[in-house]
């Protein structure tokens, strides 16, 4: 399982002390320090790399620095959703539930080529194949539709 983003990076998505709260189920007030509650958060951590990995391990090269960031915000989210999901047993409370599932419909299209990690939105997305006019022809996806 690899971790894509680290308890440092969720506190700068949320108040420390409510991302505490989502955790900490001893303490009077919540308290990010305690090592119980760093280990709930770094579980909630785990479960968004071990979603991530089921699909995109072997699909995406996910060492490259560019894939790295996307992959960082994207386990970011799923962790809080994990640990919100510890606070509302009911998913259609889970404030997060909706960006669960977008998340999750980006990495099929991803892991399907439909999608791409990493890519400046203001670039255009490279096509998955060419054609040209030239007399050496590069086969295009109609060619290579019979195989």
């Amino acid at each position: 399982m690899a971790v894509y983003t680290s308890i440092e990076d969720l506190e700068k998505r949320l108040d420390p002390q409510v991302l505490a709260g989502l955790a900490d189920d001893v303490n009077p007030v919540p308290d990010i320090d305690d090592s119980l509650t760093r280990e709930i958060i770094q579980q909630a951590i785990g479960d968004g790399g071990s979603l991530i990995d089921s699909y995109l391990t072997g699909r995406v090269d996910l060492g490259d620095s560019q894939v790295q960031a996307s992959l960082e915000r994207i386990n970011a989210t799923l962790a809080l959703y994990f640990l919100y999901r510890r606070r509302y047993v009911d998913d259609s409370l889970n404030p997060l539930s909706a960006s669960r599932e977008a998340v999750e419909s980006f990495m099929v299209e991803v892991a399907s080529g439909a999608a791409r990690l990493g890519v400046d939105p203001g670039q255009p997305q490279q096509q998955g194949w060419s054609t040209t006019t030239d007399a050496e022809r590069v086969f295009d996806g109609r060619r290579l539709s019979g195989f």
